[in-house]
């Protein structure tokens, strides 16, 4: 969305043929294309969605997340928006809502054991680095303390190919002199 800056199409035509209010203009140029820039960038950061790195950690700040070394931006974008949209009051749809949002397009399943007992069963297949401490933080917080929680995360690993093992035994002595 960054316009295209062109100060010297503002002239009238006839003072467009003077050379020092165009060299002037011209100088200005880039002035008003880094304006342009600065505020795009104002407009992505107010958005989670579009925010940058700069952006994002202006939430985290916010919400006191202190994003991991091997956190991507990716994974960071969706723990500050896992937390910054919390509904009250904490239900089963509303939780279930909130595992959706944190797995995106990954599959999960949460089932109610409340005939045996009173708990709920959650399998998620979470891959990115965080999300599985993400989805840790949200049960500790949604979940009452009467409902037992039982979550597990599998993930996939299809491979194909030969996995070579080996080992090595080593025997040592220690002796020691003295007088």
């Amino acid at each position: 969305m960054i316009r295209e800056v062109d100060l010297i199409s503002y002239l009238p035509p006839f003072m467009q043929n003077y050379r020092e209010p165009v060299a002037a203009l011209e100088a200005e140029n880039p002035e008003f294309q880094s304006l342009w820039q600065g505020a795009e960038r104002a407009l992505n950061n107010h958005f989670i969605s579009t925010a940058d790195e700069y952006g994002l950690s202006r939430y985290e700040k916010l919400l006191g997340i202190r994003p991991a070394e091997d956190d991507t931006l990716e994974s960071r974008r969706i723990r500050v928006q896992t937390r910054w949209v919390s509904k009250l009051p904490y239900t089963l749809r509303a939780l279930t809502e909130k595992i959706e949002g944190l797995c995106g397009g990954a599959d999960f399943s949460v089932e109610n054991n409340f005939g045996q007992g009173y708990g709920i069963t959650i399998r998620t297949s979470l891959e990115m680095p965080g999300q599985v401490n993400e989805l840790e933080h949200l049960l500790e917080e949604m979940a009452p303390c009467n409902i037992e929680v039982s979550a597990t995360n599998h993930i996939r690993c299809d491979t194909e190919g030969l996995i070579f093992a080996g080992g090595c035994i080593a025997y040592t002595d220690i002796i020691e002199i003295e007088n």
